[in-house]
């Protein structure tokens, strides 16, 4: 497993990497969940595709003392030069989707099917890769389209375009922090093909007028994201209120109506019951992504090991 030897020796994780197909995601099955800060994982990308995540963050940055790259890190100071959007997210994923798709003379391994996704369990299920910008849109955007080529020249990004609209692949890229939705997401430069996906407001979307009604939808937006802590607030006593169910119901119908997966941030990670109780609201309320810290839990809560249904009542 990739995991497991990742830190020795180049060879060897290599070796991992070439058997991926049958290896590494062949008993793993796919959980509607958002490996939040994914960088800060012993291995980033590849912890949260053992667990099952079909999203992962990348929080990203330019930085005038390095060189003219993409970094990523959760503060400036934590920024190097081994860490970039580069190494760690494009290059293996390129590595793991040549490795589904093809065979080892260059042939397709399903010459008239649509190409594989990194789950070997759930291939057409397309892996999210939420970019924060976290340096001023209108200077990171373009290094990011630009690092973003080599997927969308093996066409393994979802795509958009007026003349054929929404062609699902096996990356969606968003964009979120900084990204800046007119000048950025709706920019000329993103818009033949759109590669880059808003990550929009969640609680917009339910008091948009119709006038509003084209601002976020599928064809520029994949995410509706909030802070749970702000827009929701803590739990009473541990359980979520009625009050605070009916608002989670309002805003995932809402994300759902656009065609856009709901997700909200900044859950209660402590303690366990509280958390897995948020979990199981937002499970029961349908809500698309669960933004999660804690991948063996998320792991447990879905698998029903640590699922404790701590809901509201009367709602």
């Amino acid at each position: 497993m990739i995991t497991s030897r990742w830190g020795l020796p180049s060879p060897s994780t290599q070796k991992a990497l070439t058997t991926w197909p049958t290896d590494f995601s062949r008993d793993v099955p796919t959980i509607p969940c958002h490996s939040h800060n994914d960088y800060w994982r012993r291995v980033p990308l590849y912890d949260a595709l053992a667990a099952g995540c079909t999203g992962v963050e990348a929080d990203v940055w330019i930085d005038s003392e390095l060189k003219d790259d993409l970094y990523v890190g959760h503060t400036r100071k934590s920024l190097t030069s081994a860490r970039t959007l580069k190494s760690l997210y494009v290059e293996p994923l390129l590595t793991i989707l040549n490795n589904q798709n093809y065979l080892s003379n260059g042939s397709t391994v399903h010459a008239t099917s649509p190409l594989l996704g990194v789950f070997e369990t759930s291939p057409t299920t397309s892996l999210t890769l939420l970019i924060d910008l976290k340096t001023a849109s209108e200077s990171t955007f373009p290094l990011v389209l630009s690092a973003l080529q080599p997927l969308l020249e093996n066409n393994y990004l979802t795509t958009w375009t007026e003349e054929k609209g929404l062609i699902p692949g096996p990356v969606t890229v968003v964009g979120t922090g900084l990204t800046n939705f007119t000048s950025a997401i709706l920019s000329p430069e993103n818009s033949n093909p759109r590669i880059i996906f808003f990550d929009a407001p969640l609680p917009a979307l339910a008091s948009l007028t119709l006038a509003d009604d084209n601002d976020y939808n599928r064809n520029n937006s994949h995410y509706a994201s909030v802070s749970f802590d702000v827009e929701i607030g803590k739990p009473f006593l541990g359980m979520m209120m009625p009050a605070q169910v009916r608002k989670v119901r309002k805003q995932v119908e809402a994300a759902k109506e656009k065609g856009l997966l709901s997700r909200y941030w900044d859950t209660p990670a402590w303690p366990v019951r509280v958390k897995t109780g948020v979990w199981d609201v937002l499970q029961r309320e349908g809500v698309g992504m669960l933004s999660v810290d804690d991948l063996a839990g998320v792991r447990g809560f879905w698998e029903g090991v640590e699922k404790i249904p701590v809901v509201g009542k009367g709602v």
